[in-house]
């Protein structure tokens, strides 16, 4: 066991004595400076006799030895004994710690994690009037006090505090260390009860009000992609896509495109999935046109799309996505909100409810986490995604009630020979407005330039969509045009 004493260094200038803690063990020595000070009259020699310091120093080194009493500290040096007993939790900021803790996460990649942190830890700092809580003031009382001041909260309630949680839990393995004895760090957790969030409202948006939102022309502007224009547009890549993530379009690059197909790697789970979050989606052949209209032009730039040139993050693109969103909304009902997410809510509803998909299929084209030793083992073929995301459109496009078509094969819509018969029907809103069936064009411009000429007269401002089927082959495509 140590030996621990109060005594004296050297003399200052001013004629005062620092006071140190002198630490023998091991037949080595070390010092803890303490905030004491003596002049001649207070020590004897190197010995401290100056009653009050001698009052101080004894109940700091009596809550030191009841501190090394609780280990085993037989190999340690006198240096680890100061180390240990200078930086114990009573002295240890837990604020300081939180803040490295939350740059380790943004460091690894994990920003948006990260600012869940920064809130939970702001929070709890805001509800004990301080910028630095020490360890010693996390005690399970205080802890609940603060969890119950989160009661109100729909998701905070939980969230926060697990953040907090994690961040304790993290430190504990950082400075106790159950081979030597060290519990520098007690666990107050275990009296904590974390309240459950409250589940969230479902986000999906009906098919009736998607149709609504998709068939309105932007405003004219003077300017290249409004906001108006990019948040309808960002919207049907995202819908069309499987519900594609905003964040996942945003940091597209240009080698993820390949032969039609988007290769990328989820980005909120690519970080803890072994498979780092990877998928596949077919662009079809509706969507092409919107998605080739924010390809870079820029041939020195990865990125796949022209967001970069504008918008610096995500969190802005999502933002400037959002507001150009709800001002779609303010033309279709003032009332109604919804934001980009929601489509991603509305693909999965309509796939599940009106598609005739499990949900285990769902979750498969959402691109989580499933069949994860299945995964493995077999190369993945992901067309049922993709087949799956031609009926998500069909139902919405081109039905205005149930589901009227429905694709067998997973097949390109092939070049049209003039000699192939061809019906061609155009839809607004989902209502079927003409039809033809004939031969002679050679591609699929010519047949809605003709059945443009034959919608009705009253037709301006609306977004088409156009279903053309190849007879002869049994070959079904679908498209749209804004017709003014």
């Amino acid at each position: 066991m140590a030996t621990l004493k109060p005594t004296v260094k050297s003399k200052l200038k001013t004629g005062m004595y620092i006071v140190y803690i002198r630490v023998v063990h091991n037949r080595q020595s070390s010092f803890i400076r303490t905030s004491w000070m003596v002049n001649d009259k207070g020590i004897k020699g190197k010995d401290v006799i100056d009653p009050y310091v001698i009052q101080q120093t004894s109940n700091l080194i009596s809550r030191y030895y009841s501190a090394l009493n609780q280990i085993n500290t037989s190999n340690w040096t006198a240096s680890e004994v100061v180390a240990y007993l200078t930086t114990s939790a009573e002295d240890m900021s837990f604020s300081d710690y939180a803040r490295k803790h939350i740059e380790k996460l943004i460091k690894r990649g994990q920003e948006r994690t990260s600012r869940n942190y920064k809130w939970a830890l702001n929070h709890m700092e805001r509800f004990a009037h301080t910028d630095n809580i020490m360890f010693s003031r996390l005690t399970s009382s205080f802890l609940n006090r603060w969890i119950e001041s989160l009661s109100e909260t729909n998701r905070c309630k939980e969230q926060y505090p697990v953040c907090i949680r994690e961040i304790y839990k993290a430190a504990m393995k950082e400075y106790n260390d159950e081979e030597q004895g060290i519990a520098k760090l007690k666990n107050p957790w275990c009296n904590v009860v974390i309240p459950r969030s409250d589940i969230p409202e479902k986000r999906a948006i009906p098919a009736s009000m998607l149709r609504k939102f998709f068939n309105v022309v932007p405003d004219r502007s003077r300017f290249t992609h409004p906001l108006m224009e990019l948040g309808q547009d960002v919207a049907l890549i995202s819908f069309c896509m499987c519900g594609l993530n905003a964040v996942d379009i945003f940091n597209a690059e240009k080698d993820q495109y390949i032969n039609g197909i988007f290769h990328y790697e989820r980005r909120k789970t690519r970080n803890t999935r072994a498979d780092k979050g990877y998928f596949e989606v077919r662009v079809p052949e509706f969507l092409k046109p919107t998605f080739e209209k924010y390809f870079s032009k820029n041939v020195d730039t990865p990125w796949l799309f022209d967001f970069h040139d504008r918008l610096s993050t995500s969190d802005s693109f999502c933002a400037n996505v959002n507001t150009g969103i709800k001002q779609i909304w303010e033309k279709v009902d003032p009332n109604y909100k919804a934001s980009l997410y929601a489509f991603r809510h509305s693909w999965a509803t309509i796939a599940q409810n009106e598609c005739g998909a499990t949900l285990n299929e769902v979750d498969f084209g959402l691109n989580h986490s499933v069949n994860k030793m299945a995964k493995v083992y077999v190369k993945v073929d992901y067309s049922p995604a993709w087949i799956l995301n031609e009926k998500v459109i069909d139902f919405v496009f081109f039905t205005d009630n149930e589901s009227k078509y429905v694709e067998k094969e997973d097949k390109t819509f092939e070049r049209i020979s003039k000699y192939n018969n061809v019906r061609a029907e155009a839809y607004i809103m989902g209502k079927k407005v003409c039809a033809i069936e004939d031969t002679g064009f050679s591609n699929v411009d010519q047949i809605m330039d003709k059945l443009v000429t034959m919608l009705p007269k009253k037709t301006r401002n609306a977004r088409v969509q156009f279903k053309i089927t190849n007879v002869d082959k049994n070959l079904t495509q679908m498209y749209q045009r804004v017709v003014r």
